[in-house]
């Protein structure tokens, strides 16, 4: 029969023995995680960071300044020449589709020219000395005119001694083409618009031998309303008889 410890020495031992075995596997417990932890922390790489990937922006466009009105081009004040052969015939109503006009056929002061012209080319006041000629090499035909044309034309004698010519400008393109000549003479070309820029001005001689002739296509465009105007002058003569210049048509188109 146990013996009965009337101190109470075996009663607070027999209390705490099963607190003690509860702590020791806390403590255990505790002890194999920060193991595994101090173990996985050494053995694994760090994990790297999330890679943000960065989504290009819209390209933004560059303003351009807009116009609300578009600028207009303004025509600028132009005469381009060119000094040509003269073809043997020479169809007037054809290429002068304004205007054409022929001079001398039927005298020194007839003017042969388009009846629905509107008198677009217009001569300055003639002077004198003043004479018909049949010497071009060239014909003209127009209107009544023998199929194979006609040679004449109209002459002066004398330096400063020649033609004035003019016809409308305005800012749409025009083609004048003047048909002159010279006799034993040098004569002197200025073609300038009456709105500004820069006057043309070119000389054409004969020495010796008959009427030589030439054809002046000009192409103008004016920056407003006005006119082109024509000098044809004997610049020099060689023959001290009747040594001149020549005019025999012009045409407009």
């Amino acid at each position: 029969m146990p013996l009965h410890d009337p101190g109470g020495r075996h009663h607070w031992r027999d209390q705490l023995a099963p607190g003690a075995v509860i702590l020791a596997g806390v403590v255990a417990v505790a002890l194999v995680a920060w193991a595994i932890h101090a173990r996985t922390g050494r053995d694994e790489p760090a994990a790297a960071p999330p890679t943000v990937t960065a989504t290009p922006a819209e390209q933004i466009p560059i303003p351009v300044p807009s116009m609300s009105v578009t600028p207009s081009m303004t025509p600028i004040d132009q005469i381009v020449v060119e000094r040509v052969p003269i073809a043997p015939v020479v169809d007037l109503p054809a290429e002068g589709e304004i205007d054409w006009v022929h001079w001398g056929e039927n005298g020194r002061f007839s003017l042969e020219r388009d009846s629905g012209g509107g008198f677009t080319i217009l001569e300055g006041t003639p002077g004198e000395p003043r004479e018909r000629h049949t010497a071009s090499p060239e014909r003209f035909t127009f209107t009544g005119t023998p199929r194979a044309g006609v040679a004449s034309g109209v002459h002066t004698c004398g330096t400063g001694n020649g033609f004035t010519l003019s016809a409308p400008a305005g800012t749409g393109s025009n083609t004048l083409r003047l048909y002159v000549g010279a006799m034993k003479a040098r004569g002197s070309m200025r073609i300038e618009l009456s709105t500004g820029g820069e006057a043309y001005t070119d000389t054409f001689e004969s020495r010796d031998g008959p009427m030589a002739t030439t054809a002046y296509v000009v192409a103008y465009r004016a920056s407003g309303t006005g006119k082109i105007s024509i000098k044809w002058i004997t610049d020099a003569t060689f023959d001290e008889d009747c040594g001149g210049v020549a005019l025999q048509a012009a045409t407009l188109s």
